[in-house]
């Protein structure tokens, strides 16, 4: 059986958002309000995150204040001045955010795999060792304890279980499965991504294309 490499990764997610993102209205492929995330708020984290994959420019102080912990880390990545250690210093069992914050498991679940994904942004960008071991620290932890079908249908951190643990090689198979689960998920219904997913998978292509080429793997297991 064929193992997908990282580059036939990232052809196949940009494959199914760019004719979705072509397609939408304008050309613009703006999420409508609805399409915003469970939990996350109509719209809320629309604007951090498309500032981020758009690469727009923000102004510094463009973070709301009170903002939910994954909110403000998109912030942080569009480049406003976030307190990123603050974000994500509340204790928890081994998520990244905790589940008190949040009313049902599917919504929390999202909400966490979303700050995880911008996490990792940042960690690689700022090169925070101790943020890096902490992503990895959670990956692992929902690898145990969550299953890909409560993040609904959005394959936040698609990335993060691809690539696993630094140096970032195509990972061991239960991380892998993982990933293409949440893949799965979010086209599941329509057999294409909503206009939000389809970022969700070219932000999650960029990051994965971003490892340096030496650590590619061709794997194949019979």
């Amino acid at each position: 059986m064929h193992t997908p490499s990282r580059s036939e990764w990232v052809r196949h997610l940009r494959g199914l958002a760019r004719p979705v993102l072509d397609a939408a209205p304008g050309r613009s492929g703006v999420p409508s309000e609805t399409d915003s995330g469970a939990g996350l708020g109509a719209g809320v984290l629309n604007e951090p995150f498309l500032a981020a994959v758009r690469q727009a420019p923000v102004p510094p102080d463009a973070a709301p204040p009170g903002s939910s912990p994954e909110v403000a880390l998109w912030w942080a990545v569009a480049g406003a001045s976030v307190d990123v250690d603050a974000a994500i210093a509340e204790p928890t069992e081994g998520s990244l955010l905790p589940q008190g914050l949040y009313r049902a498991i599917e919504v929390w679940t999202e909400s966490d795999l979303c700050a995880l994904h911008a996490l990792w942004i940042l960690a690689q960008r700022e090169g925070r060792a101790d943020w890096i071991e902490r992503v990895d620290r959670v990956r692992q932890w929902h690898l145990e304890y969550t299953q890909p079908d409560n993040a609904t249908n959005r394959a936040w951190a698609l990335h993060v279980f691809l690539l696993g643990s630094p140096p970032f090689e195509l990972c061991e198979p239960e991380s892998r499965h993982y990933a293409e689960t949440l893949l799965h998920n979010t086209i599941a219904m329509d057999g294409r991504p909503t206009p939000l997913n389809a970022w969700i998978l070219l932000d999650a292509a960029r990051w994965i294309e971003s490892v340096p080429e030496q650590n590619e793997q061709d794997a194949h297991v019979s």
